[in-house]
């Protein structure tokens, strides 16, 4: 499963036009979810009407035949919480979204890409492995959301998920007289799982997972030891009260760690704010963001949770107006997502933080390079 940090990069490399995006929300279960082929059918049928309103049969039939070909393999009842459908002259990807977005076909000259970087940066996206004596359990999860829970599909050097451990116990006296300790083969276990995991990880790039491990403490303790990387664990569950549960109990038992680590993640943030501020190089205008912005001078953009402001962009002048008014005319729905498309563009990180985290501190700000 390719991340959405490497999906958003790969659509903002990506040349096509007319660059098609259809997105909508989904369902996860059953009888909800029965609805969903029939919601992306009738996109991909409106989508072919605007296309041949505006280009030649000849061009549009390769791509809606490259959508089509993706409808048709998509199996819906994997679904998470929202889609999106990218295709043009190059080819046609489904995308599966662990946060709802909102329905909508957009022919344009690029991907609609901004849902997914509000979804991709304003979450904690993480992995849970779960270790006990007798096995190794892999998910990954998206705030308080199973996305995957990894299995025999995922193909590994060694061991693929679920790892059952074969080795501790043995029905023969004289093999376990012969055996090395039972510490050393759980420790050997609980290698083979952490080998698994860094197999994984390292498949992400740098875009790896902080990691959750769930067990009984001398387990975690232990893996912790072991771990090529225990810079990537961020957080333990010692009290789960079944290691078999399903995985979504299992992210429910997570979250407590998760918001640790959120808030923690927050606090390093604010504290860099406040560094950038002692250094003069916070800016809070909306306009001196949007210079810096197109200018490259932007190392961090600091975004109040859940924080949307209209606004008039004057590309020549290099301003920002905000207006009350997102419907009238000259008038950018939210002038937040520009700039973090900008500061993106420019090799910039972005932040998202909690209202409270932020407290009385302005809601959008960019830490510059210089």
């Amino acid at each position: 499963m390719q991340s959405l940090k490497t999906t958003l990069a790969d659509l903002k490399a990506r040349q096509d036009d007319p660059a098609i995006s259809i997105l909508m929300p989904t369902h996860r279960s059953f009888p909800d979810n029965k609805q969903d082929p029939i919601t992306l059918k009738n996109l991909v049928k409106q989508t072919e009407e605007r296309l041949l309103s505006q280009m030649e049969k000849r061009e549009v039939w390769p791509i809606m035949e490259a959508i089509n070909a993706q409808v048709e393999a998509h199996d819906h009842s994997h679904n998470l919480e929202g889609m999106a459908l990218f295709a043009g002259a190059g080819g046609a990807d489904i995308v599966r979204l662990p946060f709802e977005v909102k329905e909508r076909a957009i022919i344009d000259h690029n991907f609609a890409t901004r849902d997914i970087t509000r979804g991709l940066f304003d979450a904690v996206n993480y992995f849970i492995v779960v270790v006990s004596r007798e096995y190794g359990r892999l998910f990954q999860a998206y705030n308080d959301r199973l996305v995957h829970e990894f299995d025999r599909n995922t193909d590994l050097q060694g061991y693929s998920f679920p790892i059952k451990n074969n080795s501790l116990y043995s029905t023969s006296g004289h093999d376990r007289s012969q055996a090395p300790s039972e510490d050393n083969l759980l420790k050997e276990f609980l290698n083979v799982i952490d080998k698994s995991l860094q197999e994984i990880q390292g498949k992400r790039g740098s875009d790896r997972l902080p990691v959750v491990v769930i067990g009984d403490a001398r387990n975690v303790a232990l893996f912790q030891q072991l771990s090529d990387r225990p810079d990537d664990i961020v957080g333990e569950v010692t009290n789960a009260a079944d290691l078999e549960a399903d995985a979504v109990a299992l992210v429910a038992d997570a979250q407590e760690a998760v918001a640790s680590h959120r808030d923690a993640s927050e606090a390093a943030d604010m504290d860099q704010r406040g560094q950038a501020r002692g250094a003069n190089r916070l800016l809070t205008d909306l306009s001196d963001i949007y210079r810096a912005a197109t200018e490259g001078n932007t190392e961090r953009l600091y975004v109040r949770r859940g924080y949307i402001q209209p606004g008039v962009i004057d590309a020549e002048a290099r301003t920002v107006t905000i207006s009350d008014d997102a419907a009238a005319d000259g008038v950018t729905d939210d002038v937040v997502d520009e700039l973090i498309e900008l500061v993106q563009g420019n090799g910039g990180d972005v932040a998202f933080l909690a209202g409270d985290t932020l407290g009385d501190e302005a809601p959008l700000a960019l830490q510059t390079r210089y």
